[in-house]
């Protein structure tokens, strides 16, 4: 690997499939992970996407990107739009939690294109 990754609490390959295993997870809220992994996680999927050149994305991996891209970007919005900047530079990133619905929506959006 030639990037750097964000490091995260959660040590399984980038796939579609772990994607929506972690999906899952979040949804039954039966994580022993933060949000905070699962989005570090999400965006190390991205780059390896992003880095696994010459490989042609199908359907699924397109979708997953898109998903994975879309939590990560929501994560920097939520922040910057929940917290002031005082706050942000003390935040336990670890103890921030999304709408859970969104991870209903990620999840339901994911399983639309798998069939």
């Amino acid at each position: 690997m030639d990037w750097n990754c964000n490091e995260t609490s959660i040590n399984i390959p980038y796939t579609v499939g772990n994607l929506k295993t972690l999906l899952e997870t979040l949804c039954s809220k039966e994580n022993s992970f933060s949000q905070y992994d699962f989005v570090n996680w999400c965006d190390n999927l991205t780059m390896v996407f992003d880095n696994d050149e010459g490989t042609e994305l199908d359907e699924n991996d397109s979708m997953a990107f898109n998903i994975a891209r879309d939590i990560e970007c929501q994560w920097d919005l939520f922040l910057v739009n929940t917290y002031s900047l005082e706050e942000l530079q003390k935040l336990d990133l670890s103890k921030v939690k999304l709408p859970h619905v969104w991870f209903i929506d990620w999840l339901k959006q994911l399983n639309e294109k798998q069939k």
